[in-house]
């Protein structure tokens, strides 16, 4: 979760004030990256990522089995120490706590806002971004999250979860522990459990795939751990018979590497498409390394020839904390929606800084640096206009607070 400092009245102040505070934020920022190259190098004092630190599984911090979203009561002491346990902390006494009350109502809420300016602002094109992309012509200043999340424990191995964000209903399924930690069911609307799990939905190959983190499917899903082998499945879109599809992923972790395969056989159309993803992750000493390749094609045949692949996507990036609540943070993606058409790639370099202030506030900044495709087509040869600025190569730059509770 991309995290840093904002308070109350910032959050007040109007949209003439923060372009005031552009230029200063700019150098600031400059200087945090100029920190994440400096501190990649020298990591005597960094700590290793959270999942490789505790050596636990999603449960031991989660309430979903597959990670992410709502802490339990262990996940909450975690944050609340900012990513660290208490030194009289007792993991073991809290579980037992938690196993006595089978019958739990928790209830949480996240607000996260920004504001996005275009280094190439162009009023006349009007461009504003939207829940599907971030991309804007002109400067701006949106409520990009409201979410609430509700979840009861209706027994000691059944779980219901609701969460709606601005009106949306996201999530709705129930979780059924059948043997923990070994094997969970999910049904109801979900993410589909791909690749490796990102809160960020501006990744341009989860943009291009639609697997953003906005992104929900129904369906039947399950999966879980033996040893140190992971494994998820999911049937989703069974209301839709033109749009069914299958998923499955399975993977391993070594010490601190963790990677896997996962592969969705979808039919939207006619035609069934085949999207696979191959991940890795690393961490050692609180720098953290990951990278993930995807490629799509509607080919009947099972061979992995990759003339047969109609677009590709990947992604690498670099996450380093410097100290419980700051963190910098480096990523290079790029997308080719068609192999056969030449010059619509996009390809895009993400830093980041982010700090957490507080318990349960945060600010993080942004610098997209959109790069230009040389083999660009002039503007009038392209048919999909929501790329224009995207492959012009239009920077952006977004300042984000976020606050849960």
């Amino acid at each position: 979760m991309l995290i840093c400092e904002f308070n109350l009245n910032l959050l007040s102040t109007t949209l003439t004030f923060l372009q005031r505070q552009v230029l200063t934020s700019r150098l600031i920022f400059g200087i945090a990256i100029l920190s994440l190259f400096a501190l990649s190098i020298n990591s005597a004092e960094a700590r290793p990522e959270f999942a490789a630190e505790l050596d636990k599984d999603c449960t031991f911090c989660h309430i979903d089995p597959a990670g992410g979203g709502p802490r339990n009561r262990i996940g909450e002491i975690f944050e609340e120490n900012y990513f660290e346990f208490p030194e009289d902390f007792d993991p073991d006494a809290v579980s037992e706590e938690v196993k006595d009350a089978i019958k739990q109502f928790t209830t949480s809420l996240e607000l996260q806002t920004a504001f996005m300016n275009t280094m190439h602002s162009d009023t006349s094109e009007g461009t504003v971004a939207n829940c599907s992309s971030c991309h804007t012509s002109v400067d701006r200043f949106l409520l990009m999250q409201a979410e609430a999340t509700f979840n009861a424990q209706a027994s000691e191995r059944i779980m219901l979860t609701f969460s709606n964000n601005l009106g949306t209903t996201l999530n709705a399924f129930a979780t059924v522990d059948a043997i923990p930690k070994h094997l969970y069911f999910k049904v109801g609307q979900f993410r589909l459990p791909f690749g490796i799990k990102q809160k960020d939905h501006n990744i341009l190959v989860r943009e291009g795939y639609n697997l953003g983190s906005n992104k929900r499917d129904v369906g039947l899903g399950m999966g879980g751990n033996a040893g140190r082998v992971f494994y998820n499945a999911a049937f989703f879109n069974t209301d839709n018979a033109k749009a069914q599809g299958l998923l499955g992923t399975v993977g391993g972790q070594i010490g601190p590497i963790r990677a896997g395969v996962s592969c969705i056989y979808e039919k939207p159309g006619e035609n069934w498409e085949r999207l696979i993803s191959t991940f890795i992750t690393a961490s050692y000493r609180g720098l953290s390394l990951e990278g993930e390749f995807n490629f799509k094609d509607t080919q009947s045949s099972t061979s992995f020839d990759m003339d047969e692949v109609d677009s590709k996507g990947y992604y690498v990036g670099a996450k380093y904390r410097i100290i419980p609540q700051l963190t910098v943070a480096s990523r290079y993606g790029l997308f080719d929606p068609d192999r056969t058409v030449l010059g619509d790639a996009s390809r895009r370099i993400t830093l980041i800084t982010q700090y957490n202030f507080m318990e349960n506030g945060a600010i993080s900044l942004f610098y997209w640096a959109n790069l230009p495709n040389a083999d660009r087509k002039p503007d009038d040869e392209i048919n999909n206009k929501s790329m224009l600025r995207q492959l012009k190569g239009y920077d952006q730059f977004i300042l984000m607070s976020r606050f849960w509770f």
